[in-house]
């Protein structure tokens, strides 16, 4: 790039954010209860915008503080950084906006001068020149005739007759001063420098007093220690600010800003400073703030603002030398992304400047990896650099560059860590990356699925990181696929999803996007998106793989065995069909598993394992369809011939199982739904653990059972067992939440827990909305149940809401005549019964028998439930004679399906033969009076004291 003059009148650029450290600021300098001294200290990483913070709380002084004195001290000056040199530069900053007069301190600073370095006259090319009275140039002539020889002999006389001899506001003050004249003349240069401070403070408050309104900034404080790093005692280099300045002038507002904390330190020293000073960090600029930085210092193409606030970790020192390399080039062409990704060299410069070497080859080797412990800490310096005290860590991690990230565990500021990365020797890097692959391997290898923990899944992601950093294409590939493994099975789908993500890049980048290999490796993201519950997603996954199946079908490739066939693209079929079921697509799965089903019986060597899997598929849409027969003769085909290939213990076998259970759920086999629901829990958590995901679905289906059986004591520990794993081990979002969540509801809508249902219903209906959309048929079971909790809490209007939208979305996407309408329309029959129209009651509930009978069967407990509903309209408007019949056909099917102990059973006995006593005539009397009611779908008789 050509060389161009520095522009030194360019606009000065905005200052962004930063609010609370302005906030903090203007409440510490109106504190009216501040102590008698007092520091704000800010602190952050180099660049963080430490200086210019502090400018602009100058800028807020002039403004709106314009009383206010203030000077400024930075310590990157290194004449400020010992005692001397900084008062006297401080002395003349304050004496340039005020007359103030320093007459004790000018004599003991020239008395120091003399003594620490006797031959050099004091003058004005050797000596700071003093703006005072011109009697104080006599004090200095009187110095330089000091006498030389084995002791210093000062002229005592002559200057204390200077001092005699001058007016008397000036005699005033030397009459107050600490420490006699004598005894300076005994002392050496650096006891002298001692107390300099001290002698300093008494000049300032003699003139300000004690309620001064003064603030003295100071910046870059680590530079104080810049030349003494492993000299000496760490507290004692800036010894003389803590414990003989700052302390020693009341009243003064000190605002200072450094890279690490201090007031630990501090406070360790002097546990008053505990009350005296507030310490605050600078965090990294938020994103919108950089953006809002670029854009008004003229960065007008967004994709070349969106690289740098990526790159500058939210260091404004970043953002202002990305803004210089934008104006460079753009002087001599128009600025592209490409300029701007790189790790800027200054910002390792400024990261690195007051640290030694010995600090530096340790922050080289904790950039590896994305975050440490003590023990790991320990573990690397022994192995990388034995010269490095493990004993420093606790002083290491003040650096504010460092986060603890979480409890005990530490990272480096990422532009850092970067920066370190970009400029340390690729061998020494890569030795860390393996030493630390190896590592966390071990800590992986050959891991029990059951004893998966969140330290092995942090394991597993360092792991891959050094992996990614060592391995070779194919390497990194057969790693992946083994490490992964156990993870998958446990179900820590989010965790790996990105590592196949990042092999399916690279294969296409190597072998192309139409690859078999990338469509295996596809494949593989679309499980992982479908058990994750983003089922859009993993439908464009499996779509995506098809294309490449359809492409690459018969081909054989160089060196690959690999052949793609009609079974690959069947069972690519069957996976997307599954994906539909996810998001209530039933028609459209049942077309793909239809089409899967031929491809594989039109092979002469057809796989009973594959036809089965089909079977099993199928019967699942069938059961969403509303098809229960057609799924129960399918599924029990296909767990027949699972359990003879696989072994009665196999996971695959525990999915049929629990298939085939809800199939008998719906049909009203309870008892037999409920050996199986167990049988695949028992399986899971054999093989699984009793966390995992899927174990989750299993306790959610004993619960509902149980809910169904009225054992709801069982119910609820089933249902919040499901709800517990399903919070902690599903991604925020996931419908499996929201499936056990409803099925808690359930469960408490039946203990007449009313808002407890609610809630959990409400919350299943927003995870539901937000995962799936707002029309899709999953809305319906929580929908409908939301609207039953209404009507049990008598609010009939939001009943007929959710009713009403439930029945939308039912008839719209699941047709006019699926269980789930009938379900509805007898609700809604129910609602009109309580409400006492039962003109509106009877034909809904007329038509919700109708549909049950053609799908479930005249058998079915749900059919005797609506002939109950359709007894009671009947009894409520006078015909008694139709009502007992009905009771009576649904007595009977209580009785066969749920067995004489059922509760439901129960409450329909007592309900004929207290009708049959009663001759049925009073049904509407018993309503009316309470004797007679509607309890969680049942109707029950109240028995009477007689």
């Amino acid at each position: 790039m050509a060389l161009h003059p520095t522009d030194y009148s360019r606009k000065e650029r905005v200052f962004v954010d930063r609010e609370t450290c302005i906030d903090n600021f203007k409440k510490f300098i109106q504190d009216p209860n501040n102590q008698d001294y007092n520091a704000l200290f800010y602190y952050g990483i180099a660049g963080i915008g430490k200086s210019k913070l502090q400018h602009e709380l100058q800028n807020i002084l002039n403004t709106e503080y314009p009383e206010m004195l203030w000077v400024s001290m930075d310590l990157e000056n290194d004449t400020h950084r010992n005692a001397s040199t900084f008062l006297i530069a401080l002395r003349n900053k304050i004496q340039k906006k005020c007359n103030m007069k320093f007459y004790k301190f000018n004599l003991a600073h020239a008395i120091f001068s003399k003594k620490s370095r006797p031959d050099i006259p004091l003058n004005k090319d050797t000596y700071p020149m003093l703006k005072e009275d011109g009697f104080f140039y006599d004090i200095l002539n009187a110095l330089n005739e000091t006498a030389f020889g084995p002791f210093l002999s000062m002229p005592l006389k002559q200057i204390a007759d200077i001092i005699n001899h001058a007016p008397a506001n000036i005699r005033r003050h030397f009459g107050e001063l600490p420490i006699d004249i004598k005894k300076l003349e005994s002392m050496e240069a650096h006891e002298i420098e001692k107390i300099l401070p001290g002698i300093f403070a008494a000049d300032f408050t003699s003139n300000f007093g004690t309620s001064s309104r003064v603030c003295i900034f100071i910046d870059t404080y680590e530079a104080i220690w810049k030349d003494w790093l492993g000299i000496g005692s760490f507290s004692e280099k800036d010894k003389w600010i803590r414990k003989c300045l700052i302390p020693n002038m009341p009243g003064v507002s000190w605002v200072i800003c450094g890279r690490e904390q201090i007031k630990s330190l501090w406070v360790e020293d002097e546990q008053d400073w505990e009350m005296c000073m507030k310490e605050y960090p600078i965090e990294d600029l938020p994103e919108k703030y950089s953006e809002q930085f670029l854009k008004e210092c003229g960065i007008e193409e967004e994709d070349i603002r969106s690289i740098i606030v990526k790159a500058s970790e939210g260091v404004p020192y970043y953002l202002n030398l990305s803004v210089d390399t934008y104006e460079q080039i753009s002087r001599s062409k128009k600025p592209e992304a490409k300029y701007f990704a790189d790790t800027k060299k200054e910002v390792f410069d400024k990261f690195v400047k007051y640290l030694d070497n010995n600090d530096k080859r340790t922050l080289y080797i904790l950039s590896a990896p994305n975050s440490w412990d003590r023990n790991l800490f320990e573990i690397l310096i022994k192995k990388f650099n034995p010269t490095y005290s493990i004993y420093e860590f606790q002083d290491l991690i003040k650096y504010s560059f460092i986060k603890e990230v979480k409890d005990g565990n530490f990272s480096l500021h990422q532009l850092m860590r970067k920066s370190l990365q970009v400029h340390q020797d690729p061998t020494y890097r890569k030795e860390v990356h393996l030493f630390l692959h190896n590592y966390y391997s071990n800590k992986i290898k050959d891991i029990d699925v059951k004893s998966i923990t969140q330290e092995h899944e942090i394991a597993l992601i360092e792991a891959y990181y050094h992996a990614k950093e060592l391995m070779e294409f194919d390497d990194l590939g057969g790693w992946i696929v083994e490490y992964t493994e156990p993870f998958d099975k446990a179900g820590y789908w989010k965790t790996i999803n990105p590592m196949f993500n990042d092999l399916v890049e690279v294969f296409k980048g190597r072998l192309g996007s139409e690859h078999p290999y990338v469509g295996i490796l596809t494949k593989k993201l679309a499980y992982l998106s479908e058990d994750r519950g983003r089922y859009d997603e993993a439908i464009s996954y499996y779509q995506q793989v098809l294309e490449i199946y359809e492409k690459n079908l018969g081909k054989k490739y160089r060196g690959v065995d690999l052949v793609i066939d009609d079974l690959a693209i069947a069972m690519a079929s069957n996976d997307l069909a599954n994906s539909y079921l996810g998001i209530g697509e039933y028609e459209k799965a049942l077309t793909l598993q239809q089409k899967a089903l031929d491809i594989l019986q039109d092979e002469v060597d057809e796989d009973p394992g594959y036809i089965a899997l089909l079977q099993q598929n199928m019967a699942l849409t069938y059961q969403y369809l509303g098809q229960y027969d057609e799924a129960l003769e399918l599924c029990q085909e296909a767990l027949s011939v699972r359990e003879a290939l696989l072994g009665k213990e196999d996971l695959e076998v525990a999915k049929t199982t629990e298939n085939l259970a809800a199939i008998h759920q719906h049909l009203g086999n309870y008892e037999e739904a409920f050996a199986l629901a167990q049988r695949a829990l028992n399986i899971r958590e054999k093989k699984l653990g009793s966390k995992h995901p899927h174990v989750a679905k299993n306790l959610s289906s004993l619960g509902v059972l149980c809910t169904i059986m009225d054992n709801l004591e069982d119910a609820l520990k089933y249902n919040h067992r499901a709800a517990e794993i399903a919070e902690e081990r599903f991604e925020e979002d996931h419908i499996g939440i929201a499936q056990t969540l409803s099925n808690l509801g359930a469960t408490y809508q039946y203990m007449l827990r009313y808002d407890n249902a609610l809630e959990a219903y409400l919350r299943a209906l927003q995870i539901t909305e937000r995962s799936l959309g707002s029309d899709n048929p999953m809305l319906v079971n929580t929908l409908n149940n939301i609207a039953e909790t209404y009507r049990k809490m008598e609010n009939y209007e939001k009943t007929l809401e959710f009713y009403q939208r439930a029945l939308n979305i039912a008839k719209n996407r699941l047709g006019k005549e699926h269980p789930y309408v009938a379900l509805i329309l007898n609700n809604i029959g129910r609602l009109y019964i309580d409400t006492g129209e039962f003109d509106k009651a009877h034909p809904l509930c007329q038509q919700a028998l109708d549909i049950r009978g053609k799908t479930l069967g005249i058998d079915h407990v749900d059919y005797a439930i609506t002939l109950q509903d359709l007894g009671i309209i009947y009894g409520c408007v006078g015909r008694g004679d139709y009502a007992l019949p009905l009771f009576e056909r649904s007595l009977k099917i209580f009785e066969s399906k749920l067995g004489a102990d059922h509760i439901r059973t129960k409450d329909a006995k007592l309900l004929v033969d207290t009708l049959k006593e009663l001759r049925v005539q009073v049904i509407k009397e018993l309503i009316e009076s309470g004797i007679m009611v509607s309890d969680n779908g049942r109707w029950v008789v109240k028995k009477q004291d007689n």
